[in-house]
């Protein structure tokens, strides 16, 4: 089999998507987090990455994983600001792979920034109900980090960034080379 990441920001710099507090902007947080991750990837990972010029339509176009293939896509929740915690999206028809998983990164990412685990859920359940990055082949996430809207959220990401790159490069690594999904 040849198992492929693929990793991206799920916002570009031409769509900042979420407004958060202070002004931040989900896309300069999610690409953020994307580059410190990538650098804690191991090697001996076959890695795609979306370009922050493209948007997500462009990107989904430009690449062609395999059903052997993992995908995530990083994105911050916003709900008013009372919301808080780390929850992951997997397509509704799913096979039990990508739940599983959706699990596993949920569950790093709170136990990192000391968060509440949303848990893993079917899009339909996401504000949207159908997600595109989900409906590729393979193995497929969409992980919400926090809120960016809730401060103390946003203090916790702040706070413990480098455990949170940490954990959830730790979790891809595992699930690439160990063969765990």
């Amino acid at each position: 089999m040849n198992r492929k990441l693929f990793l991206s920001a799920g916002h570009f710099w031409g769509d900042s998507g979420a407004a958060g507090i202070n002004g931040r902007c989900e896309n300069n947080e999610t690409i953020r987090l994307r580059n410190a991750i990538i650098a804690r990837l191991e090697a001996g990972i076959c890695l795609t990455v979306d370009d922050d010029t493209e948007s997500l339509a462009e990107y989904l176009s430009r690449i062609h994983p395999g059903e052997d293939s993992l995908l995530l896509e990083l994105h911050f929740d916003a709900a008013g600001g009372n919301a808080s915690g780390c929850t992951a999206f997997y397509k509704n028809d799913v096979n039990g792979r990508s739940r599983s998983v959706a699990a596993r990164l949920a569950a790093s990412a709170a136990a990192a920034l000391q968060l509440k685990c949303r848990g893993a859920k079917p899009e339909s359940e996401s504000n949207r109900k159908r997600l595109a990055f989900l409906h590729q082949r393979g193995t497929a996430v969409l992980l919400e980090v926090c809120f960016i809207d809730n401060p103390a959220d946003m203090a916790k990401y702040d706070a413990r960034f480098d455990e949170l790159v940490t954990a959830l490069a730790g979790c891809l690594n595992t699930l690439m080379l160990n063969r765990q999904y």
